[in-house]
């Protein structure tokens, strides 16, 4: 279950509040000092950390590795948008995007968000901000998310193809791909938890989060189709864990059969070894008895 400790980021008086930015990370554990904007447990436990910068510089700034952080530009939708300001932002939003991509919107009450993986807008009032942050945080950890795990599922159709022969006719020449199957076998089985825990993070089962923030995420999640996708992909997954436990299967029977045949060849050799061992004693005591006082001696 996804577990978020709201904390209203610092703005200025409603009256005078201006657009603002942060740059939202996503760590381990929060730094000494400083308050979580969103703790989370599902589908990864982080916590959500939202560092106050100059819009200027937020504007001007690359959006940096996507596992990193992410921009995030505030607008006080009471006080009004200048159009300058909302053009250059749109601008901004779209600047990473590929020519058929649009960013992912949703609005309620007085809440407008626009997300991409590296960049978000919000409008909202400042009693709504907090709550709008942290479904921004949430919603862009699992679009995330179930981005990597679409390229996970689409990169595993070729090693499954590979390893297509190993379901059948497995020979003991095969044995040599078995470390190759064990890893893959381990990433479909962590595909297989990722995808168990996006579907925890989607149902927002936490209790303590507000309904604003629920809405906004359930929207979010609706605009991005991430539902859909994460259907689309269960098959796949599934699919995979399956070929390979059958790859494993077949190469364990192999492998246990020509232990057998070692097996078999060393108890051969041992009573081989035996054999010749009691055959030499038998030849020798064969010798004594047919010359009790030792070897004759023969006299011209």
């Amino acid at each position: 279950m996804m577990q978020v400790e709201l904390k209203t980021p610092p703005v200025a008086d409603k009256a005078t509040a201006q657009a603002q930015a942060w740059r939202m990370s996503y760590l381990a554990a929060a730094p000494a000092g400083q308050a979580p904007l969103a703790v989370i447990s599902e589908p990864r436990a982080v916590v959500a950390i939202a560092s106050p910068i100059e819009l200027a510089n937020a504007m001007a700034a690359p959006a940096g590795p996507r596992e990193d952080s992410l921009l995030v530009v505030w607008v006080p939708s009471a006080v009004g948008v200048p159009v300058d300001l909302d053009s250059s932002l749109q601008a901004w939003i779209r600047r990473d995007l590929a020519p058929n991509r649009a960013p992912v919107q949703a609005s309620i009450k007085t809440v407008r968000v626009l997300c991409t993986e590296t960049r978000s807008i919000i409008y909202a009032v400042p009693e709504h901000l907090s709550e709008a942050m942290d479904a921004v945080a949430r919603f862009t950890l699992a679009a995330r998310q179930t981005a990597d795990l679409e390229a996970q599922v689409a990169a595993t159709w070729r090693d499954i193809q590979a390893h297509t022969p190993l379901t059948h006719g497995v020979k003991s020449k095969d044995l040599g791909q078995q470390r190759q199957v064990n890893a893959l076998t381990e990433r479909v089985t962590e595909m297989k938890t990722m995808h168990l825990r996006l579907q925890i993070a989607l149902e927002q089962l936490d209790q303590s989060l507000s309904s604003t923030s629920k809405r906004m995420y359930a929207d979010l999640a609706d605009a991005a189709s991430l539902h859909d996708r994460m259907e689309m992909i269960e098959d796949p997954i599934q699919f995979a864990l399956d070929h390979y436990e059958l790859a494993n299967s077949r190469l364990a029977e192999v492998g246990l059969a020509r232990k057998g045949l070692i097996l078999e060849a060393m108890i051969v050799v041992v009573l081989l070894a035996d054999f010749v061992v009691h055959f030499s004693e038998l030849l020798i005591l064969s010798g004594r008895s047919l010359f009790p006082s030792g070897v004759p001696t023969i006299i011209p």
